[in-house]
């Protein structure tokens, strides 16, 4: 195999310099089997008369025998199988091992690590100073007195902050504990040292310095590591060893005039190298392969410290060596200087959601910045899906962690009431207008970022009723919403039944922004909600049961009965959303029976009796009255006298009846 195993200790030289072997201009470096696994000699044996043209043979070793007239030789040289695997053995091995010293090699350059250190290193130093700048320019886009603010400004400081963020991100990736460059630079380092380490093993395996190894043929053989490191050297080594020398000179013939005698005989190789017997050949062999084996040792430690450096190196800078993925910006809300985007913190336990029916406005529940709004545009006639002064409303999402969203160019008042680019007050879905904690505000994308930036309201976080304006106070109604005041305005009598709720008691709510949730006992009241009534107007002025009024000589207790008709119109329904009668108490009995018994709002309604810009339109305003003639009665600055007289709003349009006090 061209690797070795799990075990980078256990590897040997030619396992080793194949981690820098790549084809074709690095080749893979054969195993020593190879080279081991073939015939290492070619034999031949002839004989020779003595005399002047005896010469000695020229063959890499010879053995010679010699009798009376003839010399009996026994020669060897190495065989082609040997020339062709030991060459490519040792030109592949010699090509990887001065291709890392003179960092020319194809796999491991040692100065790509240092080019790919300094590069990586001038990025994270580059990307590091682009943050400052671009978290600076964010911080002044989009807030109150930037230069940049409006619809546009809310994307754009998106795009800063996700470009700030992705320049962070990068440079994180690269610095976990030790920054990715330095551990380049250090790779790079171990990397030469690699290299080094394989060709002092090469020059002390094939150098001046003597080696001994034990040929397994009863003697040992000592040589400098040039001859032992090459096939043919070591067999040459074996054939001039002292004791083998000694061996073949000790062999005499039998009878020095028998030709047939003359072989030359060796006892450690264990018989006569004639024609006929190999066995000598073969130990001689074997034992110079053990030998070259052997030697090779030299090498392999070389190497296999190589590839543990290599492997504990690879294993230690891998860490730090990630794989750079494409920053990803969660684009959470609630950023402490995102003009836009506000983070939904921990939910309050007021206002309701998708399941109780509390709708609200369009809401969007997904974390990502939403795209910019388009420009407004003027649509007369236009509906919400094909044009208009706002975009279309996005539809909603059940579920108790949706965002509050409104038209853009709205705007949070002092009290809570968001009120819209037209003036009014926006409205929910559920017909309520929207109502938040002070000191909220609304972005570029029409969503309502609570005080402090504390993150986008949710549907939960709408308030019941409106805080009053700071430094103003009231008396007696401290408790009554402005749908409340301005019902009780139109009744002209208030309830005679006392408050149910303190007028210092908190308002409804279990938002998470309400200043006084802290000292809330719980989420609302024990049980069902409670209604309470104000009597802020005098006694005398409470209707007694059945709708006729008491005058102040005869004061009642407080009705059981709530709140009937005003004063006039003959009626005993009780129901206050009817107009006033036109023509005063005589009138009044047949004006109502002209009148629909309905509850519901339609566009007619609009005309008759106007709207209130602080309440619901599902709540009917003053009526509008006629111009008054040049004879008509001229109303005071008192309105609450002219109340009580019928005048003003409760009187009819011309003549004024005073109708029936009594019953």
């Amino acid at each position: 195999m061209a690797l070795g195993g799990p075990d980078p200790t256990t590897w040997v030289w030619e396992e080793a310099l194949n981690i820098f072997t790549l084809d074709p201009g690095f080749p893979m470096v054969p195993s020593r089997t190879t080279v081991t696994g073939v015939p290492w000699l070619t034999w031949r044996v002839y004989t020779h008369l003595r005399g002047p043209s005896n010469k000695v043979p020229t063959n890499m070793i010879h053995a010679e025998g010699m009798t009376f007239f003839t010399s009996w030789y026994a020669v060897a040289d190495v065989s082609k199988e040997l020339e062709g695997a030991s060459a490519t053995f040792f030109t592949n091995g010699d090509k990887v091992v001065d291709s890392l010293r003179e960092d020319t090699n194809d796999v491991a350059k040692q100065s790509t690590f240092e080019l790919a250190s300094t590069t990586l290193g001038g990025v994270a130093n580059w990307l590091t100073a682009q943050v400052a700048p671009l978290e600076t320019w964010r911080n002044k886009t989009g807030h109150r007195g930037d230069a940049f603010q409006g619809t546009g400004a809310g994307a754009f400081w998106n795009v800063l902050d996700e470009l700030a963020h992705k320049c962070q991100d990068l440079v994180a990736q690269l610095t976990k504990d030790r920054t990715t460059w330095e551990t380049l630079h250090l790779a790079g380092g171990l990397l030469k040292r690699a290299g080094e380490v394989l060709d002092e093993g090469r020059a002390r395996w094939r150098g001046g310095e003597s080696f001994t190894y034990d040929t397994g043929l009863g003697f040992s053989v000592t040589a400098p590591g040039s001859e032992l490191a090459s096939p043919g050297g070591v067999v040459r080594a074996i054939w001039q060893a002292p004791e083998l020398v000694a061996d073949f000179a000790s062999h005499f013939p039998p009878k020095y005039t028998r030709e047939e005698d003359g072989w030359p005989k060796s006892t450690y190789l264990g018989g006569v190298l004639d024609q006929i017997n190999g066995a000598p050949r073969q130990k001689l062999e074997s034992a110079a392969q053990k030998v070259w084996t052997d030697h090779l040792g030299v090498v392999d430690t070389h190497g296999a410290s190589v590839a543990w450096l290599l492997d504990l190196t690879y294993r230690q800078t891998l860490p730090y060596l990630p794989t750079i993925r494409t920053p990803v910006h969660l684009g959470l809300s609630g950023g402490s200087n995102a003009p836009e985007d506000g983070g939904a913190g921990p939910g309050g336990d007021g206002g309701g959601d998708g399941s109780t029916g509390d709708n609200g406005p369009s809401t969007t529940t997904t974390n990502s910045p939403p795209p910019p709004p388009p420009p407004p545009v003027t649509n007369i006639g236009g509906d919400g899906a094909h044009g208009g002064a706002f975009p279309p409303p996005i539809t909603r999402v059940g579920g108790p962690n949706n965002f509050l969203k409104v038209p853009t160019g709205s705007h949070v008042s002092p009290d809570g009431t968001v009120i819209g680019p037209d003036g009014k007050p926006v409205l929910g879905a559920d017909g309520r207008p929207i109502i938040v904690p002070p000191g909220s505000r609304v972005n570029g994308n029409g969503e309502i970022i609570g005080p402090r930036n504390t993150g986008n309201l949710e549907q939960k976080d709408r308030l019941r009723k409106a805080y009053p304006p700071p430094g103003t106070s009231t008396s007696g109604n401290a408790g009554e919403s402005a749908m409340e005041r301005y019902l009780k305005s139109l009744r002209r009598t208030p309830p005679p039944s006392p408050p149910l709720r303190a007028p210092d008691t908190m308002p409804m709510t279990m938002s998470k922004f309400d200043p006084r949730a802290n000292f809330h006992s719980g989420p609302g009241s024990l049980g069902g909600g409670r209604i309470g009534v104000s009597s802020e107007l005098s006694s005398s002025l409470s209707p007694a049961p059945g709708g006729k009024t008491v005058g102040a000589t005869a004061p009642t207790g407080p009705s059981l009965g709530g709140p009937k008709t005003t004063a006039g119109t003959g009626t005993g329904s009780g129901v206050p959303f009817y107009p006033p009668s036109a023509g005063g108490a005589g009138a009044g009995a047949g004006q109502g029976k002209g009148e629909r018994d309905r509850t519901t709002w339609i566009a007619e309604d609009e005309e008759t009796w106007g709207t209130d810009p602080t309440v619901a339109p599902a709540v009917l305003g003053r009526r509008k009255r006629r111009a008054r003639g040049p004879g008509s009665t001229e109303l005071s600055v008192n309105t609450q006298r002219d109340y009580t007289f019928g005048l003003g709003d409760g009187g009819s349009a011309a003549g004024q009846g005073t109708g029936s006090g009594t019953g």
